[in-house]
């Protein structure tokens, strides 16, 4: 779409997406807003009749927009108060992002502790990944995952390094919010979702180490991808673990 998101929405016979339903055109001018920042994370949306006004759909089409976005898990209905743009909190990201269980089921309840950080040039997997040419630069993070002491995960995080200049992890030092709140409030980038990716592998000596476990012992390991807002890939994670199960909870 081209229209600016205070006019109508462009007439089928010149609108370049006018083949898709309305409600999806109306959604993406409201996620546009969200990506440019017009709305905050936190903040709130103008009324439905406002936003129908604004956008000269009825109000029909935009609550079916917003409700789309709604079970994109990017706005909440809050009873009394209106449609907020959903913000990163600790709790919140580790309810829908974290899927490492104990093997009884219990949650896991980690800490994050930083081994070591700084930008280094993208490996093949980093540019697969993230969507990144040639001599392009990352942000790689090592970090243990700890419940009562104890590291139970070891992860290298790899991030485009202009966009997340600002994150700034210090080595030694212990991460309080979970890692997708940083990205939102000191990079300004918002994680939408996540795809996961399963397999084995063997433990390094740098992992034995951090883990507790021989080097050569079988792990579980977990690959990641996390989106933006704006579909663009953010986050190449890799996570590797000796005593935690993965859990998909599948509806």
């Amino acid at each position: 779409m081209t229209a600016p998101m205070t006019a109508p929405l462009a007439a089928p016979s010149t609108a370049p997406l006018a083949s898709r339903p309305l409600y999806l055109q109306a959604r993406d001018l409201l996620l546009r807003r969200i990506v440019d920042g017009t709305w905050k994370p936190g903040g709130y949306l103008p009324s439905e009749p406002q936003l129908a006004l604004d956008l000269g759909v009825s109000i029909g089409t935009i609550r079916k927009a917003m409700e789309d976005l709604v079970g994109q898990g990017l706005l909440e209905r809050q009873h009394g108060r209106g449609t907020q743009v959903v913000p990163h909190s600790s709790d919140r990201s580790r309810f829908r992002f974290l899927r490492f269980v104990h093997g009884d089921g219990r949650p896991f309840r980690p800490v994050a502790r930083v081994l070591a950080a700084g930008t280094a040039r993208a490996d093949a997997q980093d540019r697969a990944a993230l969507g990144l040419g040639a001599g392009a630069k990352v942000l790689v993070l090592l970090r243990t995952r700890s419940e009562d002491g104890v590291p139970l995960i070891y992860e290298r995080i790899a991030l485009p390094a202009e966009p997340f200049a600002a994150l700034k992890p210090e080595p030694g030092a212990e991460m309080l919010e979970e890692i997708y709140v940083l990205y939102q409030s000191r990079c300004g980038q918002t994680v939408a979702r996540a795809r996961d990716t399963i397999a084995t592998d063997r433990a390094s000596p740098a992992m034995a180490d951090a883990l507790g476990c021989a080097p050569g012992a079988p792990l579980l390991l977990v690959r990641r991808v996390a989106v933006a807002l704006t579909g663009d890939p953010i986050e190449y994670r890799q996570s590797w673990t000796a005593m935690l199960h993965y859990r998909s909870d599948l509806d």
